[in-house]
């Protein structure tokens, strides 16, 4: 590397490093509480807007909770539910959860450490109605006006879902998600289809999406047990939807962690979590076999996946898994 590059590197790694994700987090703190005082003094009939419920799976989180929370509040969206799900949480996750009640329509579920994918499945079966649906990890926060973007988008178009762009958070730098920007880079695009944007199976994370909760239950979507669990449904989800919607703007913050326990994304060398993305993966490439048996793919959504593999999955453990080749292999053929 020349120099540049090494210089450019190692701000990069000052601006990761732990104190900084400490700083960043109380200036965005500092945004969000002015935006949620500033919708305390606004008047606004919550039956004016679509419901919105937004499912919030925790797990020991307490050194992010509050800003997760306080994103939501943020929003200034008049008819917002929450819907909050304690997987068990033996940290103060549960007493943070408990100061929130107040300031915002929370409903609290408490179970039984269950795991990512139960939590939200619980969370799904405990809204009694709503329009619309929103995943958000505990971990990370929702953009300023992310809900109105999403809303004046999906009521326009009429689609089964929209998804939005993703800037990563890692200490104070703020980067948009790399894996992504193929399927974002060709700007906002309203009502297409799986066939046409064979680049939606570069985004299948459930947390920047939001749904319309009829096509949500109608297609009876529900996470399986086991990490990685989003991938597969995700894409089901954009095969089976008549029309989706792109919108090339950041609607979510996804947290890189700089400190403590790595999220899950964030954890190369477990063996078994290895074998569930390859499962995951599995999975996707069946969906994808049979959305072109009936009309709904082509063989540039194949390609697109098998290019995927190459450039982001196989990539995650080319230096941290032997033979890794050989684990991918059938996947590419």
């Amino acid at each position: 590397m020349n120099l540049l590059t090494n210089i450019a590197r190692a701000g990069y790694d000052f601006l990761s490093l732990p104190v900084m994700a400490q700083i960043s987090d109380g200036l965005l703190m500092r945004r969000f509480t002015r935006l949620a005082q500033a919708a305390e003094r606004r008047i606004e009939p919550a039956g004016s807007w679509p419901k919105v419920t937004v499912v919030v799976p925790v797990y020991n989180v307490e050194r992010y909770l509050t800003l997760c929370l306080q994103s939501l509040r943020a929003q200034q969206y008049p008819n917002l539910n929450v819907v909050a799900v304690n997987d068990g949480s033996t940290d103060e996750s549960a007493s943070i959860l408990e100061t929130f009640k107040d300031k915002m329509n929370l409903n609290i579920v408490t179970q039984k450490n269950a795991g990512l994918a139960a939590a939200r499945n619980a969370g799904v079966k405990a809204i009694k109605s709503t329009d619309y649906l929103m995943f958000l990890d505990s971990d990370d926060a929702l953009a300023p006006g992310a809900l109105h973007k999403l809303v004046a988008m999906i009521t326009k178009t009429k689609s089964d879902f929209v998804v939005g762009d993703v800037t990563r958070l890692k200490g104070l730098t703020r980067v948009k998600r790399v894996d992504t920007r193929a399927l974002f880079k060709q700007g906002s695009v309203p009502a297409t289809t799986f066939k046409r944007q064979p680049n939606a199976v570069l985004d299948v994370t459930a947390w920047n999406k939001l749904f319309d909760f009829k096509f949500y239950k109608a297609a009876k979507i529900s996470f399986p047990s086991m990490y990685f669990e989003d991938m597969s449904e995700m894409t089901r989800a954009y095969a089976e939807a008549a029309h989706f919607d792109i919108l090339a703007e950041t609607i979510y913050l996804w947290r890189v962690r700089t400190e403590g326990a790595r999220s899950i994304t964030q954890q190369k060398s477990d063996e078994i979590k290895l074998n569930d993305r390859i499962k995951s993966l599995r999975e996707i490439k069946k969906i994808i076999e049979l959305a072109i048996k009936d009309d709904r793919a082509t063989n540039a959504n194949m390609d697109a996946f098998r290019a995927r593999i190459v450039a982001h999955d196989r990539k995650l453990y080319r230096e941290e898994v032997e033979n890794i080749d050989e684990m991918f292999k059938s996947l590419l053929s």
